[in-house]
């Protein structure tokens, strides 16, 4: 998954350009440039083209940054299944390197299986004799890993059988020549003090950390060993929940959180296909809003073990750019409401909105009829049909405009449209409109202007901007 799936952002401004690019025919129009072919406005056609390429630029737009993406595929503490030879810590020493833990690639969205690996069987009955910390350094180019682990002394660490020996404890550091630290916990989530799971409701917490030159990531999971009350057999954990914040001190620089969205009790079962929902927020501009103040996206999604993310039921987008503008994005159904079926049509809603005194932009309002195919993420398989502009302004004689737009076929996303219907309305402070009515094809854009004296004009252009004819409408 990559959330950013994008909601078929590039179709939505390409068409809201063309939207405004007709609003800039009509103002022409306004100052009643009606005469000849010769002075049709071709500049009109050249915005067109500039607000076309931007939106074709927004196809790398993703709602969901790829860290966000990442967090269920963090590297897992490995705990070695190979028995301790003796009780004695001499003889111990010999086979430390089979004891302690290490650190390995998790599977995605299987982290907390992976980090509990070797923890499979089940703890003794018995208490603690006593408490064995094993430390293991590992050096290896550029940095230096310590791994410990905490082992009870009971009955099975004494017992001839590998592999079943009680932990109590485990934990990672690994300090990099740039100076960076990372830094994995592993400990009792359930109460009862091991990590071995004993039954399938035992549970194990695991705490990532990396700090670099500042900034402090940490990623939290609550796991669990699924029906077969064992770690090593991915196919059935558990995610209970999994947190992640990014901070600078006291500056919150991003947060995200997975949890349960279909009322099982955990995030992510690995045996079934779970509803997940994620909240990511960041601070600060991103790769597709470098003006961003912040942004915030909030998805339900489906996820399966082992199965990219392609699905969505549920997306809102908000956020902030430096101009004081407010932007919000959200994707409803026929009926508008909050759960879609990425099968149906489903309607795109995009809202913007000027918070700052001085911006003449009130609102701007565009609605998308829309297909978003069986992958969010591929923009390939997105659709538009029919779209719908409002636009409000704060001051200056424009006082708002209607577009709509309805298409005679499918638009792929980030192409042009071809043909279809338009109309638009533009009303202005003193009571006049003007207004704009016709079709567009492969070769034209045919249409009937009525200035805001109420003279009407047919007027054709061809889809380059060149002026075609010009006279009085019948």
């Amino acid at each position: 998954m990559r959330a950013n799936g994008t909601i078929a952002a590039t179709a939505a401004t390409a068409l809201a350009a063309f939207a405004f690019a007709i609003l800039l025919s009509g103002c022409v129009n306004d100052n009643e440039k009606t005469a000849g072919v010769d002075e049709f406005p071709n500049s009109i056609y050249a915005r067109v083209n500039g607000f076309l390429d931007q939106g074709k630029q927004a196809e790398a737009i993703a709602p969901v940054p790829s860290l966000a993406d990442s967090l269920l595929g963090q590297p897992g503490f490995n705990v070695s299944a190979g028995k301790i030879a003796a009780p004695k810590p001499a003889a111990a020493s010999t086979t430390i390197e089979t004891a302690s833990a290490k650190l390995t690639e998790a599977s995605e969205q299987a982290a907390a299986s992976g980090a509990m690996r070797g923890l499979a069987k089940a703890a003794a009955d018995t208490g603690c004799a006593g408490v064995w910390t094993l430390t293991d350094t590992v050096k290896a180019a550029l940095k230096y890993t310590v791994n410990t682990l905490s082992i009870c002394m009971d009955a099975r660490f004494l017992d001839s059988i590998k592999g079943n020996e009680t932990i109590l404890r485990g934990r990672s550091v690994t300090t990099y020549g740039t100076g960076r630290v990372e830094t994995t916990d592993i400990s009792d989530a359930d109460g009862d003090g091991k990590l071995n799971p004993v039954s399938k409701d035992s549970k194990a917490a695991i705490l990532f950390t990396a700090e670099d030159k500042g900034v402090l990531e940490t990623t939290r999971l609550m796991v669990g060993p699924g029906p077969d009350v064992n770690f090593d057999t991915e196919q059935d954990n558990l995610v209970y929940a999994v947190s992640w914040i990014k901070t600078s001190g006291a500056d919150t620089l991003g947060t995200a959180v997975y949890a349960d969205a279909d009322s099982d009790g955990v995030a992510v079962d690995n045996g079934k296909a779970s509803l997940v929902d994620l909240d990511f927020y960041q601070k600060g501009p991103s790769a597709d809003h470098p003006d961003a103040l912040w942004s915030r996206a909030k998805m339900r999604l489906l996820v399966r073990y082992h199965v990219d993310a392609k699905e969505v039921k549920r997306v809102r987008f908000e956020m902030e750019d430096a101009a004081g503008r407010r932007s919000i994005g959200e994707v409803l159904n026929r009926d508008g409401g909050m759960d879609f079926d990425m099968r149906d049509t489903v309607q795109a809603h995009f809202l913007t909105y000027g918070a700052a005194a001085g911006d003449t932009l009130d609102s701007m309002d565009v609605h998308l009829s829309m297909g978003l195919g069986k992958d969010f993420d591929d923009k390939s398989d997105d659709s538009v049909y029919a779209i719908d502009v409002r636009t409000a302004k704060k001051s200056g004689e424009e006082k708002s405009a209607h577009f709509s737009f309805q298409s005679a076929k499918p638009i792929p996303s980030g192409k042009d449209p071809v043909s279809g219907t338009l109309s638009m309305e533009v009303d202005y402070a003193d009571g006049t409109a003007l207004k704009v009515d016709g079709k567009i094809n492969a070769e034209t854009l045919d249409v009937v202007v009525q200035d805001r004296q109420g003279k009407r004009v047919h007027v054709v252009w061809d889809r380059q901007g060149r002026g075609i004819s010009s006279e009085p409408a019948r």
